[in-house]
């Protein structure tokens, strides 16, 4: 029965990263041996937690009570939809008479069309749309943000929202979530292409054409009835460029999707290979663990992937077969 060993091939031809050795090195890290400040950077840190949604609310709210308090500008790189953190927020704004009138709003990426038009919040497909009714129209008047401070996507800005986010003095702060394409919401290595880091590090934002596991990933929210639905997902996004993560004052990453309570396991691989694999272009996301800033991960994507287990089940087989074989 040796021959059931021996059975080898490439990844996939598509994918960034095809170096086996490094596929298998990060396939089989534990995110719990090795969380903390053991990264490149010391000040980047892994923290696996409980209930990611709550550091997420938590973090931006008390970063909307300081700017309140100092009256001092807040920059913020928000991804959307985040609809529990959204609500969990503005309840506590409005329940402490917290002002947002200091807070600059700019979104991560936004949905759009394959001629570069970028879905308007007022739209079902835009994801900016939930920050608006989940944060915004929820959040009492008086304390709401002016709404030129809500910086939307259009198809007009797309090419110079890195200098928006410039103009108003860079990301104090900006939120991140990885893609199933091992990117930072719909920056991967197709839509970044780069001869070397610093190259990738200057890119600023633009309409993109995402890896086809982009799509499937946002299949999974919500807002596509997380049922994997990749037919009604738009195929383009404008999104911000490394450049506007590189430049924020600091970084949070949160990785926890899990639709309708299901498995995360579609997080597992780019969140090992972001963290663990190599840095360089075709892997975008690991420029996170080179800049100060905290990953929170939930323990359902923290949790070892269950092939292990088919290993040491199909090892146990094997070796029934042969000892009925031999004897």
């Amino acid at each position: 029965m040796a021959f059931l060993h021996q059975f080898e091939f490439a990844p996939a031809p598509w994918l960034p990263i095809r170096d086996q050795a490094a596929i298998d090195k990060v396939g089989l890290m534990n995110f719990t041996e090795h969380q903390g400040t053991c990264f490149e950077n010391p000040e980047f840190e892994l923290k696996i937690v409980f209930d990611v949604h709550n550091y997420f609310a938590i973090d931006l709210y008390q970063r909307i009570k300081m700017s309140h308090e100092e009256d001092k500008k807040l920059v913020v790189i928000l991804p959307s939809p985040e609809n529990a953190v959204f609500l969990s927020v503005v309840s506590n704004l409005n329940k402490f008479n917290i002002s947002c009138r200091n807070v600059h709003i700019f979104f991560l990426y936004e949905y759009a069309n394959e001629h570069g038009d970028v879905a308007p919040w007022e739209s079902p497909y835009s994801r900016s749309g939930h920050f608006m009714r989940y944060f915004y129209q929820k959040l009492r008047p008086e304390l709401r943000m002016p709404m030129d401070q809500i910086h939307f996507w259009t198809k007009e800005n797309a090419d110079n929202y890195s200098d928006l986010i410039d103009a108003e003095g860079g990301a104090d702060i900006c939120y991140t979530a990885l893609s199933w394409s091992g990117g930072i919401g719909a920056i991967d290595a197709e839509t970044f292409k780069a001869d070397s880091m610093e190259e990738l590090l200057s890119m600023g934002s633009r309409v993109v054409t995402p890896m086809p596991e982009f799509i499937a990933h946002e299949s999974l929210r919500g807002m596509f009835g997380c049922s994997g639905d990749i037919g009604n997902v738009p195929p383009c996004a404008a999104t911000i460029g490394p450049r506007d993560i590189a430049k924020a004052k600091y970084r949070v990453d949160v990785e926890y999707l899990s639709a309708c309570g299901g498995s995360p396991s579609h997080q597992k691989y780019p969140a090992k290979m972001a963290l663990y694999g190599p840095i360089c272009p075709e892997n975008p996301a690991s420029i996170l663990r080179t800049m100060r800033g905290i990953c929170y991960m939930s323990e359902k994507v923290a949790a070892p992937g269950a092939y292990k287990l088919d290993n040491l089940w199909l090892a146990d087989v094997l070796e029934a077969i042969r000892k009925k074989e031999e004897g």
